[in-house]
């Protein structure tokens, strides 16, 4: 009934959980591993049936490749598409291309290195009420769910929390806390959280908390923590930040609001990228928002 596409940190946090409801997922992953362990509360082996393609009678597919490898995967979907993904495109992108995808919010901490997962964190699935099934899996497998008729006030709460902490501990080189600990930091995180409520106010969202509340709680929550951006720069991979930073820079310009803070963070976490990185394309330079 299950297929995973993508076995990174999440992708196993998931896998885990419908092994603890019985259910063994097929999954589809770029790079395969002989056995795979998750550390929560112990060491657990995590059964999968690592395939190319999902089988027909997959009723969900659970996508939680990165954001900007959508695109590759969306010929692997079979069923119903359910998003796990940080970030604002991956999703809208399998709608547009399925016409149908629902999305996600994962807010447990979890890290993955090789064939092994560990969380850090303990959080939540937040999921949407069309998909109680999915829900009501996850839940008997021991994960944290909670069940929300519209999805999009969390996916966007979460965006703007992202876009206030990651690209400026990536550029700082500092763990979480630095939003806490350094003034200036907290300044431009602030102004950050301002533009996103701006586009989010201009798109009609109404948020489920205050953003900036939120922003603050988890770099408490998390201080200790390098950011998964800073992680991605440290060990040269591509980051999420068009989907995060990019994304309110497109919204706001889409529905004419200027967001020239996460605009300069955008370019500056791609800059720090592009010499190992080639580029399809990049912001619109000639642009000031």
């Amino acid at each position: 009934m299950f297929g995973i596409i993508g076995l990174g940190a999440v992708g196993l946090l998931l896998a885990h959980f419908l092994n603890n409801a019985g259910y063994v997922p097929y999954v589809v992953t770029r790079t395969r591993y002989e056995d795979y362990v998750i550390r929560f509360n112990g060491d657990y082996r995590v059964e999968v049936k690592l395939v190319d393609y999902l089988p027909s009678d997959v009723k969900y597919s659970l996508i939680a490749v990165k954001a900007y490898d959508t695109e590759m995967i969306i010929n692997k979907i079979v069923g119903v598409p359910v998003v796990f993904q940080n970030g604002i495109g991956g999703l809208e992108l399998i709608r547009e291309r399925l016409g149908v995808g629902y999305g996600t919010v994962v807010t447990y901490g979890i890290t993955r290195s090789g064939n092994v997962a560990e969380v850090r964190g303990v959080g939540e699935i937040m999921l949407p009420s069309l998909i109680g099934e999915v829900a009501d899996t996850l839940r008997a497998g021991g994960a944290n769910v909670r069940v929300v008729d519209d999805i999009e006030p969390y996916r966007w709460l979460k965006v703007i929390v992202n876009a206030a902490i990651n690209p400026i501990t990536a550029i700082l080189r500092a763990r979480n806390g630095v939003i806490l600990e350094d003034p200036n930091a907290r300044a431009l995180a602030e102004m950050v959280v301002k533009e996103g409520v701006d586009v989010v106010n201009r798109l009609g969202i109404r948020l489920p908390s205050d953003p900036l509340t939120e922003t603050l709680r988890v770099a408490e929550a998390t201080k200790n923590n390098y950011s998964s951006m800073l992680q991605d720069v440290l060990n040269r991979r591509r980051t999420e930040v068009d989907y995060i930073n990019g994304a309110i820079v497109t919204r706001g310009r889409e529905v004419n609001v200027s967001t020239p803070v996460n605009y300069v963070l955008w370019l500056l976490v791609r800059s720090l990228e592009g010499s190992t990185y080639k580029w399809d394309s990049y912001p619109n330079s000639l642009w000031i928002p």
